[in-house]
C-alpha cells in the first residue's frame, strides 16, 4: 500500500501505523488488490507547566505534531481497541465520549509502548558505535520488513546520516547488509533442510519466493533449487551427519582475535575505512557474510557459493561491473556533455541525453517520450495502462539504497522534501506533481532533451482531446452537469473536483461540475467527503463513480438515498476503476478519455434502445 504524506510517498507493509499532525494531507493507494486500513483522528490539547510556560516550547518536540511511523509486534490489540472505538461511536449516550476517550488513551498508551519498544536510544554519534548497533539490531529482526528510512527512524537517525555511516565504515548500505544477512541464513536452510521455497523466504523476510528466488541468484551466482541440489547430490541426510561431507575445518589462516590482520581479507573498501571495520566485531561481520573467510569449509564445486559467503558471485560481478563501467567510461568521454536547465529549485546541470534516469512520480510522463528509467515507485508500475512498457525496470518505493544502487545519472522527483537527498545522488530535477500535463511534458521534453517528441506528444493530444470532446457534446446537452464520487453505497464518499480522479473527467474533457461542487471543494485540495445521504445536492446530469472495480459493484437503484437521483433513473451512472484514475500521467489521461469516451457512447446506444 502506498501513502502519500503532505506530498512524501510511504511504503507500508503489514501492521505499521503513520503518526502526522494537523492540517496534515494525504492519500491511499491500496494496489489493485486492495488493503484495509482505519483512519483515527484526534485533537490534542497542550497542558500547561506550573510556571505558565509551554510544556513544548518547539514544536518539533512536541509529539502531536511531527510525523513517524510504527511497524507494530502486537497488531491484534491496537485492531480490537480500534473496533472497540468504531462501535462506540456509533452509539448513543451520555457515556459515549468518555468510552471513547478511555479507549482512546488505552490505543495511544499501546501503540507509544511497541514504538519504544522497536526504537533502541541511540546516544553517541560514532560511525562504528552507530553501524555496530545497526548490525546487531539487524541480526535480532533480519525477518522484519526493512527500509532504509524505517531502518534510520529505528536508530534514531535520518537516512542519510544512516547511510553516510555505513559507506564509511563498511563501504555498503546497510540494506545490503541486510541482503547479505537473510542471504547466509538461506543458504543454512536449503542445505540443512527440506523446507519449501516459500517457508525459506517467509522465515528472512520476503513474502514473495519468486523474488527471494530472484535476490538468491542475483547474491550467490546460482538459483536456490540449483545451490540446494549439491548438498542432495553429495547426500546431507545420511546419519552420519553433516560434518563428514565437508571434512574437519581446515586451520584457519586468521584468528577470529588478530584484528591486525582479519581486514585484509574483507571485500574491498579504502585505508580509512579499513581502520574503521577494524573496531567492529569478527562475529558480527562473519554473520553479514563481509569477511572474505578462508576457514569456510565448502567440498567441491563453486567454493564462492558452496560456503554460502557469496565471494565467488561477488567477485564475478564486481569484473563485470568494471568492464560494464570501463565501457560506460568509453562512451561517456565519446559525448560528455551535459546542459544547464531552468526548474522551479533554480538551474540543474543535467546529462545532454540521459541513459539512466530514476523516477518516483513521473514514470508514465517519462515513458511517454520515448525514454526508460532504470527504477520508478512499484505502484506506478502496476498502472494498467502502462502495461507491457515496464519490465526491466527496477521498484524503487521510497528507498534511497535502491536509488543509489541503480547509478542513476538523473532523477525525476515530484516530492520537494526529498530533493537535497536525491541531489547527493544524481543530477536532480523537481516537477509540481499537480501541475497540467501539458505543462509537465513540455518541462520534461526540455529535461531530457526530448523537445521534439513532447512536441508531438503535446500535437496528438489536443488532437484526441478535440476529437473527445466532439463525441461527447452530442451525449452531454448544454446545461447539463457531471459529477465524480469515489465510495458506491458507503456512508461517507468523497466528492472529487478536476483534481486526482477528477482531473481527466473535469480537468481535460471539461465535462461542467454542479454548482455545489464548485462552491464546497478547495481547489487547492481538489477533493471533499460528505455523507452519502447528501448526494442528491452534489449530483449532476452525469455520475461517474469510483470503485474497487476487482471486487466492488452496486445496486444504486435499489438504494434509498441513490435510487432517487435523476442520473441513476436515467441510467447515467458509470462506474469507474478508482486505481486506474488514480494515476495522471500522459500515457493514463489519453487511456482515461478514450474509456470515458467509450463508456458513454456504448451507453447512449443502450439507452436508444430500450
Amino acid at each position: 500500500m502506498l501513502v502519500l504524506l503532505n506530498q512524501k510517498t510511504f511504503s507500508i507493509n503489514h501492521f505499521e501505523i503513520i503518526h502526522s499532525p494537523s492540517r496534515s494531507l494525504f492519500e491511499v493507494n491500496a494496489g489493485s488488490d486492495g488493503a484495509e486500513y482505519i483512519v483515527i483522528s484526534y485533537k490534542a490539547e497542550r497542558g500547561q507547566t506550573y510556571d505558565d510556560e509551554p510544556l513544548f516550547v518547539d514544536d518539533r518536540k512536541d509529539p502531536t505534531q511531527i510525523t513517524y511511523r510504527v511497524t507494530l509486534t502486537q497488531p491484534m490489540m491496537l485492531y480490537e481497541i480500534a473496533n472497540r472505538m468504531l462501535e462506540a461511536q456509533q452509539q448513543e449516550g451520555p457515556s459515549v465520549l468518555l468510552q471513547l476517550k478511555a479507549s482512546f488513551y488505552q490505543w495511544v498508551y499501546q501503540m507509544l509502548e511497541q514504538y519504544y519498544l522497536q526504537s533502541p536510544v541511540v546516544k553517541t554519534a560514532s560511525p562504528v558505535e552507530l553501524v555496530i548497533q545497526t548490525l546487531e539490531y539487524l541480526l535480532q529482526n533480519y525477518a522484519k520488513p526493512h527500509t532504509l528510512d524505517s531502518l534510520a527512524a529505528t536508530m534514531g537517525r535520518s537516512p542519510g546520516h544512516l547511510s553516510n555511516c555505513f559507506k564509511q565504515v563498511l563501504n555498503r548500505g546497510p540494506i545490503d547488509c541486510l541482503i547479505r544477512l537473510r542471504m547466509q541464513k538461506a543458504c543454512k536452510q536449503l542445505a540443512e533442510t527440506r523446507l519449501p521455497l516459500r517457508m525459506i523466504a517467509s522465515a528472512i523476510g520476503y513474502q514473495d519466493a519468486y523474488y527471494f528466488s530472484n535476490a538468491f541468484k542475483k547474491y550467490m551466482g546460482v538459483s536456490p533449487q540449483k545451490y540446494r541440489k549439491r548438498f542432495v547430490d553429495e547426500d546431507v541426510t545420511s546419519s552420519a551427519g553433516r560434518n563428514h561431507i565437508v571434512g574437519s575445518p581446515a586451520p584457519c589462516y586468521i584468528p577470529l582475535y588478530d584484528n591486525d590482520n582479519y581486514y585484509q581479507y574483507l571485500d574491498g573498501g579504502s585505508d580509512e575505512m579499513l581502520k574503521n571495520i577494524k573496531r567492529v566485531p569478527v562475529a558480527l561481520l562473519m554473520a553479514f557474510g563481509l569477511l572474505l573467510n578462508a576457514c569456510s569449509g565448502g567440498s567441491s564445486g563453486n567454493t564462492g557459493a558452496a560456503t554460502g559467503d557469496g565471494s565467488t558471485a561477488q567477485s564475478e560481478a564486481t569484473a563485470s561491473q568494471a568492464n560494464s563501467s570501463s565501457e560506460s567510461n568509453t562512451n561517456e568521454n565519446a559525448q560528455a556533455t551535459t546542459r544547464k536547465v531552468n526548474t522551479s529549485m533554480g538551474e540543474v546541470e543535467v546529462p545532454a541525453n540521459p541513459q539512466r534516469v530514476v523516477t518516483d512520480f513521473f514514470l508514465g510522463h517519462i515513458l511517454a517520450l520515448g525514454v526508460k528509467p532504470v527504477g520508478s515507485n512499484g505502484v506506478f508500475m502496476q498502472n494498467h495502462y502502462l502495461e507491457g512498457k515496464v519490465s526491466g525496470i527496477e521498484d524503487i518505493s521510497d528507498n534511497l539504497e535502491a536509488i543509489t544502487g541503480l547509478n542513476p545519472d538523473l532523477i525525476v522527483t515530484g516530492n520537494a522534501k526529498s530533493y537535497d537527498v536525491y541531489s547527493k545522488i544524481a543530477p536532480t530535477v523537481f516537477l509540481d506533481n499537480s501541475a497540467l500535463v501539458r505543462d509537465q511534458v513540455k518541462e520534461l521534453g526540455v529535461i531530457l532533451g526530448k523537445e521534439a517528441e513532447a512536441s508531438a506528444w503535446l500535437t496528438d493530444f489536443e488532437q484526441k482531446v478535440t476529437s473527445a470532446k466532439e463525441s461527447l457534446s452530442s451525449i452531454i446537452k448544454e446545461g447539463e452537469t457531471v459529477t465524480v464520487f469515489d465510495g458506491g453505497l458507503s456512508k461517507d464518499i468523497t466528492l472529487y473536483g478536476n483534481a486526482h480522479t477528477g482531473r481527466t473527467i473535469h480537468g481535460e474533457l471539461d465535462l461542467p461540475m454542479n454548482e455545489n461542487v464548485i462552491r464546497s471543494i478547495d481547489p487547492k485540495v481538489g477533493w471533499a467527503t460528505i455523507s452519502n445521504e447528501l448526494a442528491e445536492s452534489y449530483a449532476g446530469d452525469y455520475i461517474f463513480m469510483a470503485v474497487n472495480a476487482k471486487a466492488e459493484s452496486y445496486d444504486y437503484a435499489s438504494d434509498p438515498v441513490w435510487g432517487t437521483l435523476e442520473a441513476v433513473k436515467n441510467n447515467e451512472l458509470y462506474e469507474i476503476d478508482g486505481y486506474k484514475f488514480y494515476f495522471s500521467d500522459p500515457i493514463s489521461v489519453m487511456g482515461q478519455i478514450q474509456d470515458i469516451v467509450d463508456m458513454m457512447e456504448e451507453r447512449a446506444l443502450e439507452n436508444t434502445q430500450k
